[in-house]
């Protein structure tokens, strides 16, 4: 025999912690965007050190050709900086790929999909890079570590790129292998582009210009420039003040979706 019972529905509810005694004395551009994009995931990985465990994962993504490339391109900069002609630059940058995709232990057959349109990404990459030198720009430095002290707080980060322009300003960069409206999304609003605001805020020019890469898989490299970058770093210091000030004083850090 079965019987009829009744039960109250409860809904669960999403987790509110709050942490005003966690203090806050360092601050990556990665880690304000996981504040602003959920404030409770900032709590569980960047106020508590919660980290998942290192499994062994043999299958590439996207991700993964996108860290290739950013080394790949650190190194080719960095050798070029030894005055190599321009004839030298395919062979320069095919060696820094190999070398690259060895060191990172990349099997042949996972990166096989990467490897077949590298050749687009060579000739679109090395085409942008001969018009942007044209306008006078001059590759500085590459993957370098900036930290800078704004009150008690410490800003930190690794910046990409950054090269010099004519009258000696400087020009902030950061490569991305997204889809190109993506990108250009990125930098609609000022007040909502947390990365390029954020190594501004590093260098901490005065005169300053700062744009995405958008490195292409089908042979187009694209320059998409944060044409407000004074101002976006502007509204980026308020905001971390704003909110970490907030954070002290007990406010709730709630989960925004199910991510």
């Amino acid at each position: 025999a079965r019987e009829v019972r009744q039960h109250e529905v409860r809904a669960t509810q999403h987790p509110r912690a709050a942490a005003p005694l966690l203090r806050i004395d360092r601050l990556s551009a990665s880690a304000y965007e996981d504040l602003r994009r959920c404030p409770y995931r900032f709590f569980a990985l960047r106020q508590l050190g919660l980290q998942e465990p290192d499994e062994i994962d043999i299958d590439l993504d996207k991700r993964d050709f996108g860290n290739w490339l950013h080394k790949v391109l650190s190194v080719f900069h960095s050798q070029l900086a030894r005055d190599a002609s321009p004839e030298d630059r395919p062979r320069l940058l095919d060696q820094a790929a190999a070398t690259v995709k060895r060191d990172m232990r990349l099997d042949d057959g996972e990166f096989l999909p990467f490897s077949a349109a590298w050749a687009q990404v060579r000739e679109g990459y090395l085409a942008w890079l001969q018009k942007h030198e044209a306008q006078g720009a001059r590759f500085q430095e590459a993957e370098a570590e900036h930290e800078i002290a704004v009150g008690s707080l410490q800003l930190f980060g690794r910046i990409d790129r950054v090269d010099i322009l004519p009258g000696g300003s400087r020009m902030v960069m950061d490569y991305k292998t997204e889809s190109l409206p993506v990108t250009q999304e990125r930098v609609k609003s000022p007040g909502e582009d947390t990365q390029l605001a954020f190594y501004a805020a590093l260098l901490g020019d005065d005169e300053l210009r700062a744009a995405y890469v958008n490195v292409g898989e089908r042979g187009e490299t694209r320059t998409v420039e944060q044409t407000d970058v004074a101002r976006a770093r502007e509204l980026l210091l308020a905001g971390i003040a704003h909110d970490l000030d907030r954070i002290a004083q007990g406010a709730a850090l709630p989960a925004l979706g199910e991510g």
